[in-house]
């Protein structure tokens, strides 16, 4: 298997950026380490931000969108195909790539999330989301979303 872990996350009612984790495979323990939330609302739940692309950034390859906590980057967020709910980055501190999907309502927002990590495969992201686009992990996603285990979380917060 290529798509190693997986996080799914809702939209917290009345915030305009940050999003719950609602499910988990429960495997990737960094990730687990910077989603968590010291203080409340949701105190010991995950969560975390997606946000406009901030104008700090550097580099030459401009995402559209990034995944943070607090002030820290997690990954980039790049859309290559806005016909497409479906985008990548890459893990900050690590070799893993994410395939970020989106839900297909586009009328309300975004409201879910769905973070799927290919652990080492950093340097191989952008192919990684081809792959994803043409159906081509369609049964390691399933295995991962059944995989998953429900978190308690208090979305109106």
């Amino acid at each position: 298997m290529i798509l190693t872990d997986y996080i799914k996350t809702e939209k917290a009612e009345g915030k305009k950026y940050r999003y719950e984790v609602t499910a988990t495979t429960e495997s990737h323990d960094y990730l687990a380490g910077l989603f968590l939330n010291k203080r409340n609302p949701n105190k010991g739940g995950e969560s975390f931000n997606l946000v406009p692309r901030p104008k700090t950034f550097k580099g030459t390859d401009f995402s559209d969108m990034a995944i943070t906590k607090g002030s820290q980057n997690i990954t980039s967020v790049y859309v290559p195909d806005i016909g497409q709910t479906i985008a990548f980055g890459d893990i900050k501190g690590t070799n893993d790539a994410v395939i970020v999907q989106f839900n297909s309502d586009t009328e309300s927002g975004i409201t879910t999330i769905e973070l799927f990590i290919a652990r080492g495969q950093k340097h191989n992201k952008r192919n990684l989301y081809f792959l994803f686009v043409d159906s081509e992990f369609n049964d390691e996603v399933e295995y991962l979303r059944n995989k998953a285990v429900a978190k308690k979380c208090n979305r109106r917060t």
